[in-house]
């Protein structure tokens, strides 16, 4: 999906993370719940507003949303959907510095992220979340066992710019790094990777997304798929919600509580297994610099 790449690349991070401690090197598949939802219209509001978008293209509207969001201060963010055939979803709060905090889960486990400054990323899954990920890349059992073992409770922590595994998107390689899933502008930048997936749009109904009224901007695309764009009609017209439905990465991506307080504090230090000081490199795997293995 179009916009959930950068959103669901979180849930890829945590799983790549994790299998470069077991000596592996797939991605899992994420399942998450929770949607955020936008503030509520104002009981004041006039009965008849004068249209904000009067007069502009559906595209134009587009432009402007992505631009919109990019300057927000804070956002949460929750996404849904397929992303490289896996079932993927991830709910994350993210501020305009760059920091994050949030959740995603595999196969029922669940796995915590925090970034509270620029250098270092934390992550911190439960036993059903480690074992799902051991069990998709064939760790050994005993393997598997040792591993969950020592992280058990803890929250792994590794540099900021680690870098994700490289894919290759749109025929372009991406070897991103895990703070940048924190950075707003960088999650609403993934819009403007093919900016013809936004252009010859079409308006639709207006309707409203959590109670914020708002135009819908819809395009059919060549594959058969079809990309919805909600944007806020009251306040700054902010990206309310995302739809795709059809081709080969449906899902939905959700906007909300725009601008809000948001406190990110690292975890406490005796919870912490720092990788770096281990000599450990997330993601690497036999064969790419990393150890492939945790012993206990």
């Amino acid at each position: 999906m179009w916009v959930s790449r950068k959103v669901l690349g979180i849930a890829v991070v945590c799983t790549t993370a994790v299998a470069g401690l077991a000596g592996c090197g797939k991605d899992g598949d994420n399942k998450a719940k929770g949607v955020s939802e936008a503030t509520k219209p104002s009981a004041t509001a006039s009965p008849t507003p004068v249209d904000p978008f009067a007069g502009m293209t559906a595209d134009a509207i587009a432009e402007k949303a992505v631009g919109v969001t990019k300057a927000a201060n804070t956002v949460k963010v929750s996404g849904a959907g397929i992303s490289d055939g896996e079932q993927m979803a991830i709910e994350v709060a993210v501020t305009r510095q760059g920091n994050c905090s949030g959740r995603a889960t595999v196969k029922g486990g669940t796995a915590h992220l925090i970034k509270a400054d620029a250098k270092s990323f934390y992550m911190k899954g439960d036993e059903k979340f480690y074992r799902a990920v051991a069990k998709e890349d064939g760790t050994p059992k005993r393997q598997a066992d040792a591993m969950i073992e020592v992280l058990k409770g803890r929250w792994m922590k590794m540099p900021a710019d680690a870098p994700t595994k490289s894919k290759k998107r749109r025929g372009k390689a991406s070897g991103d790094d895990m703070g940048q899933f924190c950075v707003l502008s960088d999650l609403v930048a993934g819009m403007d990777d093919d900016k013809s997936d936004r252009t010859g749009m079409t308006k639709g109904a207006d309707t409203a997304v959590a109670g914020v009224p708002a135009v819908t901007l819809t395009k059919k695309k060549s594959d058969g798929s079809a990309v919805t764009m909600y944007v806020a009609k009251q306040g700054p017209a902010h990206l309310l919600k995302v739809v795709e439905t059809g081709g080969d990465e449906p899902g939905t991506v959700t906007f909300g509580d725009y601008d809000k307080p948001v406190t990110i504090t690292p975890p406490p230090a005796d919870q912490v297994m720092d990788l770096e000081k281990l000599g450990m490199k997330p993601g690497g795997g036999s064969g790419s610099g990393g150890t492939g293995e945790l012993k206990a």
